[in-house]
């Protein structure tokens, strides 16, 4: 009869931690798309990865507890019924430069590339990414005057990649870079000439296409 007993309060005890974690907002739910937010096109193949947060887990291993992976659009739910809390990491590629999380349609995300999930509700999170194209740029002072000759630019993307600092280049000798990985996008180049004390300014912009050589040409 105690063994009766005793496996219907375990019993019991299971159920109420199941309907508790259910009814009382226990459980997860994330739903979402990976996608390139320059063309809209969602990245399939992601892996998404949910982990134990440091600040619930009574260990100082943070575990994997669960991963799904966008399909062929790019979407994915992930779901988790527990008492912890949890993070979802995304783990692009290194085809893509990751632009991070974004709730509920909002425009803020660069850098932040982990998603603190809400217990209790279903969560919408977007993960943005986009993909790189090989990038060079080759400067030619073709109206050299003088050695004081100088080229001020400054440039900035769609994505924050760039410093946005000032590079200077002086003298009649131009300049050709090597090639790097560059997220697609277009990249906003300000430079200012300056000849025997004269200043003059242009804006140009550059279109960098992902899997592709992009050769940004500024003769001055």
């Amino acid at each position: 009869m105690k063994l009766k007993y005793g496996i219907l309060i375990i019993s019991g005890l299971f159920l109420f931690l199941h309907f508790s974690c259910t009814k009382f907002g226990k459980n997860v739910t994330v739903k979402g798309r990976v996608l390139n937010p320059i063309t809209g096109e969602g990245i399939a193949g992601v892996e998404m990865k949910m982990w134990k947060n440091k600040i619930f887990s009574f260990s100082s291993d943070v575990k994997l507890v669960k991963k799904v992976t966008s399909d062929l659009n790019g979407y994915f739910e992930i779901d988790k019924l527990g008492l912890s809390g949890y993070d979802l990491k995304c783990d692009v590629s290194g085809d893509y430069y990751p632009l991070g999380w974004t709730q509920d349609g909002g425009t803020s995300f660069t850098g932040n590339f982990t998603l603190d999930v809400k217990k209790g509700k279903v969560m919408h999170a977007d993960y943005y990414a986009v993909p790189y194209g090989n990038y060079k740029i080759i400067i030619n002072n073709v109206n050299c005057q003088n050695t004081t000759d100088t080229i001020i630019l400054k440039r900035t993307n769609k994505v924050e990649s760039f410093l946005n600092i000032d590079w200077i280049l002086t003298g009649c000798d131009g300049y050709n870079s090597s090639f790097s990985k560059v997220p697609m996008g277009t990249i906003y180049t300000h430079y200012t000439v300056i000849r025997n004390g004269v200043s003059v300014d242009y804006n140009v912009d550059f279109e960098v296409l992902p899997n592709q050589d992009n050769i940004q040409t500024i003769n001055y």
